[in-house]
């Protein structure tokens, strides 16, 4: 890649999250690390590297402190708290007994079905957030607030890149639905005895650019039509950029030669919006398996065939569909 790339100009590398996650996330990050340091990224004015993040404004989270080891600011924390995969066993042991679901539905979107249903059926107190009642909510939660849609909320978002960006009210709040940030501080007040109050989305905002470091300052106003890169205002100069870790690359494990690696890809389709809309419904998607013409010959599957695709005891079905530039041997 290097030897390709290079001369051509700066070099941006994008990502996507998903690629640390599973038994080879490891090595396949390692080789990122790797790819990126051999392009000279690190001293290439205009080069760099934008992750994909696996949900939705996952950067903009992170950012002010969402994540189980990170302090608002990307600081690290000297309490780290549980991540999602580790919540299942922690209500299992009774390290924590109750489940806050904001706009989550772990049912459908994590991994380990079955490890969170049995979380669910042994949490002793579920609430939920959700514009529409999900599977997860449905038979377990015991209060579910209505949340604001993408087209009713008022806030920010951050672009992959660090851009923020506004995220005006297109349409207004139906029956009594209140603004997720209101309800969220109203219960932490019940539960805390403090009561907190932000006086709405321009005061809370205020609110984030006192905490988060490279967001001092950073007003709603500043933002405007187009959004504004934190990276390029004062404040980020301040911030020391840590040079890429060095890691060794591992070898990465084998398989067998009849055997398919299977890689999974959600559609930009699948999702609430396309379930409960009636006029959208047609661009919901279905299930399928895509492999190369190859791999088809050599199974016996044409086009269009129902096939069964079966990984660690759980299996769905789906429509093969054969693609000329998929490699062969994997799915």
């Amino acid at each position: 890649a290097a030897e390709a790339l290079g001369g051509g100009g700066p070099t941006v590398i994008v990502w996507g999250e998903r690629l640390s996650r599973g038994p080879r996330g490891r090595q396949a990050v390692a080789a990122l690390l790797a790819t990126a340091r051999a392009l000279g990224i690190e001293s290439d004015d205009g080069s760099g590297m934008i992750e994909i993040p696996g949900g939705s404004n996952g950067r903009g989270l992170r950012e002010v402190g969402c994540v189980p080891n990170l302090k608002p600011g990307l600081v690290d924390s000297d309490e780290r708290g549980l991540s999602a995969a580790e919540m299942p066993r922690a209500l299992a042991e009774g390290g924590i007994s109750a489940l806050l679901l904001f706009q989550a539905d772990p049912l459908r979107t994590h991994p380990d079905r079955k490890a969170w249903e049995d979380a669910l059926d042994q949490a002793n107190f579920v609430v939920g957030f959700s514009d529409f009642m999900t599977e997860s909510l449905l038979d377990q939660a015991d209060v579910v607030f209505p949340a604001e849609s993408y087209a009713e909320k008022d806030g920010t978002v951050t672009h992959p890149d660090g851009r923020l960006q506004r995220v005006r009210q297109a349409i207004g709040r139906p029956g009594e639905v209140r603004p997720q940030i209101e309800v969220l501080l109203e219960l932490i007040s019940q539960l805390s005895g403090a009561r907190l109050d932000v006086g709405g989305p321009v005061v809370f905002e205020h609110l984030l650019a006192g905490t988060v470091p490279f967001y001092r300052g950073l007003t709603y106003e500043e933002i405007g039509g187009r959004g504004v890169r934190w990276q390029e205002r004062e404040a980020a100069a301040k911030l020391q950029q840590s040079p890429l870790p060095s890691t060794e690359l591992e070898t990465p494990p084998g398989l067998a030669s009849d055997g398919l690696r299977l890689g999974t890809v959600p559609s930009l389709w699948a999702g609430r919006t396309t379930e409960h809309a009636p006029v959208l419904r047609f661009l919901a998607p279905f299930q399928r398996a895509e492999m190369s013409a190859a791999d088809a010959n050599r199974l016996g599957v044409a086009p269009g065939d129902e096939v069964e695709v079966a990984v660690n005891g759980t299996s769905v079905k789906a429509l093969a569909a054969l693609r000329e530039k998929l490699a062969g041997g994997r799915a």
